[in-house]
């Protein structure tokens, strides 16, 4: 099923293991709900029993084996659409940091399970239905899809490292909240109460960008998403965001 910025792919359940060949453009990020039995993935063939959530950022995706028995729904997502359902409210931030790497989300209880399967099928009937697909609806469930993935993937570290992390999470929130004002990594540092040298060491040992690294990624996502959509000329955009 194919949709301007995604694809559904179900794959039958396998009578034995066998590699995952994918129907879906290699600029897309990988989003599998693995229904039931083992995923390998990788070099070194790591495994991941269903139910599950696996997730691979665009030019992340490692060869994937389906092992006999298993089952799972493969969605490709374009980087606009994923931008989309991170949105920009309180939770991005947290969306945004849990894209940005792969992820193996388990499905350990029922009510998780069923909640998943039911935004995956309302996701696919969308996309297979050509009269009234909308992209809007799309990011609405993948949004609560990631949402249910943030729930599981995120227990609070501990010690130091929360205290990075957290001090990681208000800069990046900050960036959500000031990047259009062309804020400079000065200003942000000021109102986090730290040093610049430190905001920077925090940033690339959490994520290994600088952060005005981190800042230019969010304004490049911002003028992909409004190139996207607002079919505004490239110079305005540009001069806009402060490029």
């Amino acid at each position: 099923m194919n949709f301007n910025d995604t694809c559904v792919v179900d794959e039958h359940e396998a009578l034995h293991n066998r590699t995952i060949r994918f129907r879906i453009p290699e600029n897309f990020s990988t989003l599998i709900f693995l229904q039931q039995g083992v995923l390998r993935w990788g070099e070194d063939q790591a495994e991941t029993e269903g139910p599950a959530l696996c997730f691979w950022p665009q030019q992340q995706r490692p060869v994937l084996t389906q092992c006999a028995g298993a089952r799972v729904r493969i969605v490709g997502l374009s980087d606009g659409l994923v931008l989309e359902a991170i949105g920009a409210r309180a939770e991005s931030v947290h969306l945004r940091m849990l894209l940005e790497q792969p992820f193996i989300a388990l499905l350990a209880d029922h009510e998780s399970f069923e909640q998943i399967q039911c935004l995956f099928e309302w996701y696919g009937d969308e996309c297979a239905d050509t009269e009234r697909q909308s992209p809007m609806t799309l990011s609405a469930y993948l949004r609560l899809v990631f949402i249910s993935a943030l729930r599981i993937c995120s227990p609070e570290p501990a010690d130091v490292s929360a205290e990075q992390s957290n001090l990681l999470r208000q800069f990046r929130h900050l960036v959500e909240l000031h990047y259009r004002e062309h804020w400079q990594v000065g200003n942000y540092a000021e109102k986090l109460g730290v040093d610049r040298d430190r905001l920077h060491r925090i940033c690339k040992r959490e994520t290994g960008r600088s952060p005005a690294e981190l800042v230019h990624e969010r304004l490049t996502a911002e003028a992909k998403v409004r190139l996207e959509k607002t079919g505004f000329p490239l110079k305005k955009i540009a001069a806009d965001l402060g490029f």
